[in-house]
């Protein structure tokens, strides 16, 4: 079901939510266990992605649906209301609020600047986090989103600094960022900590597996909440401190009221203990449960209890990234959720290809999977170019669904930018510049236009798409509406209607004076305007970079499916205003790549 965001949805959306915050208080973090993303059928602190060719400067960068669903298998997890929200395409007064400053990513190092949420109104922005639906359908979309909500910026008008860090804390656990959200959530000292706060952080030390990092909330959280998942975290760490007496006490009372599953208190029990390997530790019988919660898997993890693969197999997308930097996880666990979130962004073709060598270093011959690593291991150390190009293809060919095979392209990224430009791979070279573009490896796959400009013709009609998308000079493309029907002849299949609509759309935003217009308008491209595509191009006219990229993913909350090629020239077209141009380009690539 497509998800754009139309003005009557809008309303509709944000006044059930506004209503549904009177209730009582519910879990805070949504279910991102419970049913596959959209497209699925089924540990040191990385705040930047630092793809190649990405400026350090600021011109560089589930799941249930609400945050107020509960947590399967436990629900005494932390809660907390979540505050009415108003309408946020509705301008309204807001209070002057404090202009604390918050978040790891300078201008330096690839935030979005001080600026970035300049003049933006703080409910706005609050309420557009709140109910921002993760995956987002496109991986460069993410990347986007990822450094907004990492840049280090004031406080905007109209909300406390603890809740707007809060909210941007629980959009990146949402997305599957984990480190990131713990980086949020670590700089603020526990006298600035709101009722909020308290909930999103405890959801954050679960999924990253912190355990320890509970227990400076936990005695004073009762203050705020009287759930039993507090009394299982005081103890927890009053086992961690060596204190058995008490925490035996504190879990014989769990079990007396029954106020969690028996799979719960058990899995408390075993984190308990972790360093003293001392007192009660029963095995837990996974039986119980057919879903995995924060809870579970980040105390599973903590305390080294082997997860089943029926609960960790086709991860959904947030799960992906926690397997992803769990270090309690075995490396292949980890390899196998690598798909998944590079396909979403949540991890880069450099941490892919340092996970594969991890990988090659760690199997057995024989071993289940050493095919699949033989063929990573020669994608990138091959003898020579032919044979390291059949490596990438089988890696390609071998993934089963189209987010593992995106997945693969980034995989593969790093290896087929690698590859010198010749003649003689003329004819694998669109391949291989569809996984450079999907990591970014812009100048490595344009170097190979001067061999495609006079080499085989399928070569060239097949690669030229992705390359004008890519090049920012416009050398390429040329205002070539010859060249873009030429390639739509040449498409064969269900889908090659969609991707050059995507094409024209996406050349359209980039190039508005380029001669684009008729061609989307033949390819059924007919322009929208709403309440969100005003917002969204007032953000970016006025440079409010922060707010643009939050607007983007709202619009991109949708499988590639999901998302017409109309809303892709809104969503481009305005981060390419904004000043993010290079992201904007290869966020066309991806829509092509999809389609």
């Amino acid at each position: 079901m497509k998800r754009w965001v139309s003005s009557t949805a809008l309303a509709a959306l944000f006044i059930a939510t506004a209503a549904s915050g009177q209730d009582a208080p519910k879990s805070l973090l949504p279910d991102v266990f419970g049913a596959p993303p959209p497209e699925t059928p089924p540990p040191a602190p990385r705040p930047v992605e630092r793809e190649p060719d990405t400026p350090a400067a600021a011109e560089t960068p589930a799941a249930s649906p609400s945050a107020g669903l509960p947590v399967p298998g436990l629900p005494g997890v932390p809660a907390a209301q979540t505050p009415a929200a108003p309408d946020p395409f509705a301008r309204g007064p807001a209070r002057a609020g404090s202009f604390d400053v918050a978040g790891p990513l300078t201008a330096r190092l690839g935030g979005y600047g001080m600026g970035a949420f300049q003049d933006s109104d703080g409910r706005f922005l609050n309420g557009l986090l709140q109910r921002t639906r993760p995956p987002i359908a496109s991986r460069w979309g993410h990347i986007v989103l990822r450094r907004a909500l990492l840049s280090r910026v004031p406080t905007p008008s109209g909300v406390r600094p603890a809740d707007w860090l809060a909210e941007r804390a629980l959009l990146l656990l949402r997305m599957g960022e984990v480190d990131g959200a713990k980086l949020l959530v670590d700089a603020l000292p526990l006298d600035r900590y709101t009722p909020r706060l308290y909930a999103v952080a405890s959801q954050v030390h679960l999924a990253a597996a912190d355990i320890p990092a509970l227990c400076p909330l936990a005695p004073t959280a009762k203050a705020f909440s009287k759930l039993p998942f507090w009394e299982a975290a005081n103890a927890i760490c009053a086992g961690l401190e060596g204190d058995d007496i008490t925490a035996a006490a504190q879990f014989d009372r769990l079990r007396a009221r029954r106020a969690m599953p028996v799979i719960d208190i058990v899995l408390a029990e075993r984190a308990a203990t972790v360093v003293t390997g001392e007192g009660r530790g029963a095995n837990v019988d996974w039986s119980e449960t057919k879903q995995l919660s924060a809870y579970r898997f980040g105390l599973a993890a903590a305390a080294g209890i082997e997860i089943p693969e029926t609960l960790l197999a086709r991860p959904p997308v947030a799960l992906a990234g926690w397997m992803m930097r769990a270090p309690g996880l075995s490396i292949a666990q980890r390899s196998a959720a690598a798909p998944i979130a590079a396909a979403y962004g949540i991890a880069s073709a450099r941490e892919l290809a340092a996970l594969a060598a991890a990988r090659i270093a760690a199997i057995e011959p024989g071993a289940a999977g050493e095919d699949a690593i033989a063929d990573i291991r020669a994608a990138y150390a091959g003898r020579n170019a032919e044979e390291r190009i059949a490596a990438m293809q089988r890696i390609w060919r071998g993934a089963k669904t189209p987010q593992e095979r995106y997945g693969a392209l980034v995989r593969t990224a790093a290896a087929a930018a690698r590859i010198p430009p010749a003649a003689a791979q003329a004819d694998d070279a669109p391949g291989l510049i569809e996984s450079m573009l999907s990591a970014g490896y812009v100048r490595e796959a344009l170097a190979w236009w001067p061999v495609l400009a006079d080499g085989p013709e399928d070569a060239r009609r097949a690669a030229w798409p992705y390359l004008a998308l890519a090049d920012r000079t416009g050398k390429v493309a040329s205002g070539d509406l010859g060249a873009a029907r030429a390639w739509h002849r040449g498409l064969s299949g269900r889908s090659a209607d969609r991707k050059a609509a995507m094409f024209a759309a996406a050349m359209q935003a980039l190039d508005p004076g380029g001669g684009w217009s008729s061609l989307a308008s033949d390819f059924g491209v007919q322009p929208i305007e709403n309440r969100y595509t005003r917002r969204i191009a007032e953000a970016a006219i006025a440079k409010r970079r922060g707010e643009v990229a939050i607007l983007a993913a709202v619009g991109l909350q949708s499988s590639w499916a999901g998302v017409s090629p109309a809303q892709l020239s809104v969503v481009v077209g305005a981060l390419n205003r904004a000043g993010f141009t290079r992201e904007a380009r290869m966020m066309a690539v991806e829509a092509v790549t999809r389609s």
